[in-house]
């Protein structure tokens, strides 16, 4: 038989190995408790939906809105128009079929201005041509890019492309319809020639307003001119005066108000910086002849005098 001793040590190893296997239970079933709450997926509540916090939807890539883009077509298409028909032309299909249509030296067709009056054609010499109507068209439209440029990035690129948009879908109408070009191959090689025409004047217009009125009117006479050297400098004044002039007015004018006051600005007569121009000579050779004829007047009585 086993002494008291064995005994007693045989005990305390069972209470020892009995404590040992109830805690082994208790953290098996703690960590099968724990599990599924570390597996199941986190839920969270639906974002609460409101108008302000609505994304603002986009039409053709511009604009911030429906309701922008559509004020920037509207306003962006008026004031082309009000850009296009300052040296606009045309070339009848009767003129063409009896072969009336005349051309310059370089082959240039030339057509029949809308206005007789105008000054583009009949001031300033130029001829009613499809270069003349792209470049005062340009001219025009300079404006109004470098009062754009003043708006948020994303506005300035909204109205840019809309201008830009209107007047390449009218070059290639009139080349089509008043020139005959059918072949749209050589639309598009003409279109790109424009464009980059209308990427060199800005250029150029931009270093004048930097530079000075004769870098601006050397921009002047090299785009709208072609360098011709028997250009009257007088109109080449009248023009930049007109240019600075309207940069002012459409500065001034608010970004709201901008579009219904670059109608207004764009329709100021550019013959009003010639005659102001005119008016100086004129009172000049008004006192010359004044003086010529008290001359004439007084030579026949110191005659009789003598």
């Amino acid at each position: 038989m086993a002494c008291e001793s064995c005994r007693s040590q045989a005990r305390t190893l069972l209470r020892v190995a009995n404590r040992t296997s109830v805690l082994s239970r208790s953290s098996a079933a703690a960590r099968s408790n724990f599990l599924p709450l570390l597996s199941a997926p986190v839920q969270t509540p639906p974002p609460s939906r409101s108008f302000s916090s609505t994304s603002s939807k986009k039409i053709l890539g511009i604009g911030s809105s429906i309701g922008e883009s559509y004020r920037v077509i509207g306003a962006s298409e008026r004031i082309f128009k009000a850009c296009s028909k300052a040296a606009d032309y045309r070339i009848t299909e009767e003129e063409r079929k009896n072969d009336q249509v005349e051309r310059l030296e370089d082959g240039e067709e030339i057509g029949r201005s809308l206005d007789e009056g105008n000054i583009w054609h009949n001031t300033f010499k130029l001829s009613p041509t499809f270069s003349t109507w792209s470049h005062v068209t340009m001219l025009h439209l300079y404006l109004i890019n470098a009062r754009i440029r003043m708006l948020e990035r994303d506005a300035y690129r909204s109205w840019q492309q809309q201008l830009i948009d209107h007047f390449f879908f009218e070059c290639e109408k009139k080349m089509h319809i008043d020139h005959n070009i059918t072949s749209s191959a050589l639309r598009q090689r003409y279109l790109k020639d424009i464009f980059v025409q209308w990427r060199g004047l800005l250029l150029a217009y931009d270093e004048g307003l930097i530079k000075g009125d004769a870098v601006l009117a050397s921009a002047v006479w090299r785009n709208l001119f072609k360098g011709d050297p028997e250009v009257d400098p007088r109109a080449l004044v009248a023009i930049v005066g007109w240019m600075r002039s309207g940069l002012a007015s459409l500065e001034g004018a608010s970004d709201m108000a901008m579009s219904n006051r670059a109608l207004e600005i764009l329709d100021k007569p550019v013959d009003v910086f010639w005659t102001r121009l005119e008016e100086p000579f004129k009172r000049e050779q008004g006192k010359e002849s004044a003086e010529e004829s008290q001359e004439i007047k007084a030579t026949p009585e110191l005659a009789k005098a003598a």
